[in-house]
């Protein structure tokens, strides 16, 4: 959820944070009560047997919209607590996760799960794997000490908070699962997914290879989860490559690719048609929020079309290296839509996507209705087989390829780097690795 990342320049969204709006679930249908053929005739006269089957049909329904009854608990235990009702499921109308504050969070937190090894650590937050001591499941916990985020990074609790909100209200296999929240005056622990498959890209280049029609199928998920998000009015703002992790790594080759979109630290709940303030990340802002005007939910579909991009052709679309505001000329002429020569072979099909969501006109752009209903994402204009040359191109994590440094024998026979000093993917080759161009996919912090 971007708890490694640093956030420069960051501004607030409009003097305020994403404010929660809950998922509300439509109740349970009861299927009518009816006697299997050959049964008895019932004992009771018809009029008592109805008013006795209203009234226990009367209970069943209060028990959905109780909160001690409820079912719809995604597999999360949920008691009201009558000493502290902020913490009770009356209070989650979302039927998600539960915001647990007061100075005994902590020992609530350490009474449903297990801490266990640290996953990783980064300037705002620390990440462990837990396990639910009921369930034996595992999930993610991010710690978050409130004094060092005060003390060092201005602003950026609003944030944390504002991912809180927005989980909360989201519901959707292609978007990461907030569990619970435990906040104490020291300390904010956020129980999430554990998101054990990497980031997409990083298995695409360890893949080796892919095809239009498994990036298709990608693509239709992470569109799909835009959707949604944008029918909440949720806006993400911070799409990217590093921002799509996989909930595993596929073991067989006709196994789906679970991919989910994390991070919604700079996520907005659209109250207004636009917004205003500027932040991100380079290379996957629109055009109208370089220029700093107002935008809509449409700068979600322009960095979706980024990420389409780099997934079939390996590198970013545009030069996005400019520190000063474009004007209308330069956008014109900075953000024109043309392919790498090693995508010739890209189908016309995923070509005419990429100039709908990449279009500098965001009233023109595609929205994520229009993208979804596309022929290609649809996966009926995608060719099967069609390998594309973006594995070879993509640029793997810092991590990743700190990894293959240390296991992969270079040209001298010795581990580490090559002796060009530059990593090269383990599909390519050396010499192909030498020549580098400006469009490469570079891994970049928001602002």
């Amino acid at each position: 959820m971007g708890g490694g990342q640093s956030h420069d320049n960051w501004e607030d969204d409009d003097n305020g944070v994403c404010k929660p709006c809950f998922l509300f679930k439509a109740p349970m249908s009861r299927s009518k009560r009816s006697d299997p053929m050959g049964t008895p005739m019932p004992e009771t006269p018809i009029v008592d047997r109805r008013k006795r089957d209203a009234a226990a049909a009367k209970i069943q329904e209060s028990k959905k919209t109780d909160p001690v009854f409820s079912s719809q608990y995604f597999g999360i235990e949920k008691e009201v607590d009558p000493k502290n009702p902020k913490n009770s499921a009356k209070n989650n109308p979302s039927g998600r996760a539960i915001v647990h504050e007061g100075q005994d969070a902590e020992q609530q937190m350490q009474a449903k799960y297990q801490m266990m090894e640290v996953l990783g650590v980064g300037s705002t937050s620390t990440c462990h794997r837990c396990v639910d001591k009921r369930s034996n499941l595992h999930y993610a916990c991010k710690i978050i000490d409130k004094k060092v985020i005060e003390d060092r990074f201005q602003g950026m609790m609003d944030q944390f908070h504002t991912e809180i909100d927005a989980l909360r209200s989201l519901d959707h296999p292609a978007i990461i699962q907030l569990l619970d929240v435990y906040i104490t005056q020291q300390k904010i622990f956020i129980i999430m997914e554990l998101m054990e498959g990497g980031e997409l890209f990083d298995y695409v280049v360890q893949k080796g290879t892919l095809t239009e029609d498994e990036a298709s199928s990608i693509v239709r998920k992470v569109t799909g989860a835009l959707v949604y998000m944008h029918e909440k009015n949720i806006v993400h703002r911070d799409l990217k490559p590093e921002n799509l992790l996989l909930r595993r790594i596929p073991r067989n080759a006709g196994d789906s690719v679970e991919v989910k979109i994390i991070d919604f630290g700079l996520s907005k709940l659209m109250q207004e048609p636009v917004a205003r303030s500027f932040l991100g990340t380079r290379g996957y802002l629109a055009p109208e929020m370089l220029q700093r005007r107002d935008y809509t939910k449409a700068v979600d579909t322009w960095a979706l079309g980024v990420i389409v991009f780099v997934l079939l052709c390996g590198c970013l679309p545009f030069d996005d290296d400019s520190q000063t505001v474009p004007s209308d000329d330069l956008v014109r002429t900075k953000f024109v839509l043309r392919f790498p020569r090693w995508a010739k072979n890209l189908s016309a099909s995923a070509k005419d996507l990429l100039s709908k969501l990449l279009n500098v006109n965001p009233g023109e752009r595609y929205s994520a209705e229009q993208a979804l209903a596309h022929p290609w994402v649809t996966g009926k204009a995608a060719p099967k087989g069609n390998l594309l040359a973006s594995p070879g191109r993509i640029r793997a994590s810092p991590n990743v390829r700190a990894k293959q440094n240390r296991s992969t024998p270079n040209r001298n026979g010795r581990h580490g780097a090559t002796g060009s000093g530059k990593y090269i993917p383990p599909n390519r080759s050396p010499a192909a690795g030498g020549a580098t161009t400006k469009r490469v996919m570079v891994r970049k912090t928001s602002i």
